[in-house]
């Protein structure tokens, strides 16, 4: 018989949690969709106004996952923003997975703000994400589309699952 250790960090307890907080945002998608047949005047714009909120709450309960990670790996959030460089970067560009979607929550959590935190405005602009007000254009549908192009929660949650692993990897490789 065989008995493997496991590395007592390597531990998710997060996931789980995640996955229900993003199971609840995407039930209140769907719910919201469900209108666009039911209501005369309900709209394709009005579904991204009322979406938008709610996909931004999905990002920064995305951000709050890789912000612990971070936290319970290291006990710091000191070079969180090196970490965030961890895995891989969409298409043709040069920021990561990760970057993007610290970039998007923080852009939800500000976007009303007179100024974005310069960061913030880097990581955007990195993904030629321009702010203004046209819904159509938001920065939060621009950039799930390019983390998926059919904006499904679950697909941005399996790419902060894999970042964990991808992180837990390089912590390990950093205490030996």
């Amino acid at each position: 018989m065989t008995i493997t250790q496991t590395h007592w960090r390597h531990v998710d307890y997060r996931a789980d949690s995640l996955k229900q907080i993003i199971t609840g945002l995407n039930n209140s998608i769907e719910t919201l969709k469900a209108r666009l047949g039911k209501i005369d005047w309900y709209d394709g714009l009005w579904l991204l106004e009322d979406t938008e909120p709610v996909f931004g709450m999905a990002f920064i309960a995305f951000q709050n996952y890789i912000n612990g990670s971070i936290k319970d790996l290291y006990e710091s959030l000191e070079d969180k923003t090196s970490l965030y460089k961890i895995g891989s970067t969409p298409g043709s560009f040069s920021r990561t997975n990760t970057e993007l979607i610290i970039g998007l929550a923080n852009y939800i959590k500000h976007k009303d703000d007179k100024k974005l935190h310069g960061g913030t405005q880097r990581i955007l602009e990195a993904f030629d994400l321009i702010v203004n007000d046209d819904i159509e254009e938001s920065p939060i549908f621009e950039g799930l589309t390019i983390l998926d192009k059919k904006w499904d929660l679950f697909k941005v949650y399996e790419i902060v699952i894999n970042w964990r692993r991808d992180l837990f990897n390089h912590y390990l490789n950093e205490i030996k």
